[in-house]
């Protein structure tokens, strides 16, 4: 009798893992002068599948984890924080790598718009040029750039925010987080060490460590 419940639990304990894996298509286009794409599994680029590609067509069959993060890629290199990074929330999904299009996942287009939106705010490189030999003008535009720069994170923050507060369980969080660290600190990080969302423990995350 021990000997079949014990049975019975492995099983259940299989079920449920195998339940949360997915099987999904994806299929695209890429651009005419490309010759290698990779698919990257939650960051894991030392098992980075290579991906056939057909007179600009590619097309292949896996089986993930329903939150895991499917990055296409023509490097195994740092990702392009949300370029055809994919959510696999439906069994076939497209890409279009001329027009930077997602099509067949919800979830993707919404990470691969947030990711812009946050990239579009960044402060990373941003400067303001003085043609003057004067050291108060200088000082006065080191003290505005600043003042623009860390309003630019402000800003990158709320949107992070804002994704936290609407779905605190949504993994596309942690691609966020994954990319941009430095959006974790201060508030956010107080706000989420109250919520405790399941994402924080994405493999992502761990796995960055």
């Amino acid at each position: 009798m021990k000997r079949l419940l014990c049975t019975l639990m492995v099983c259940a304990l299989v079920a449920a893992v195998q339940a949360k894996k997915v099987k999904v298509t994806i299929d695209g286009t890429t651009s005419p002068s490309q010759t290698t794409l990779y698919l990257i599994i939650n960051e894991d680029t030392a098992h980075a599948q290579l991906v056939p590609i057909n007179d600009a067509h590619f097309s292949v069959n896996i089986k993930v984890d329903r939150d895991a993060f499917i990055r296409l890629h023509d490097s195994k290199r740092w990702p392009e924080r949300g370029t055809f990074v994919l959510i696999p929330d439906s069994r076939h999904i497209t890409v279009n790598w001329s027009k930077r299009t997602i099509q067949g996942s919800e979830q993707s287009q919404k990470l691969q718009a947030v990711c812009s939106e946050i990239k579009n705010s960044s402060p990373e490189g941003f400067h303001i040029d003085v043609f003057t030999d004067d050291p108060e003008a200088w000082r006065s535009a080191q003290a505005q750039g600043e003042s623009i720069r860390q309003s630019m994170l402000e800003q990158q923050k709320d949107v992070f925010k804002q994704q936290i507060l609407e779905n605190k369980n949504n993994p596309l969080c942690a691609w966020i987080a994954f990319c941009y660290p430095q959006l974790m600190e201060g508030e956010i990080e107080a706000m989420l060490h109250h919520m405790k969302p399941k994402w924080l423990n994405h493999p992502i995350l761990k796995n960055k460590q």
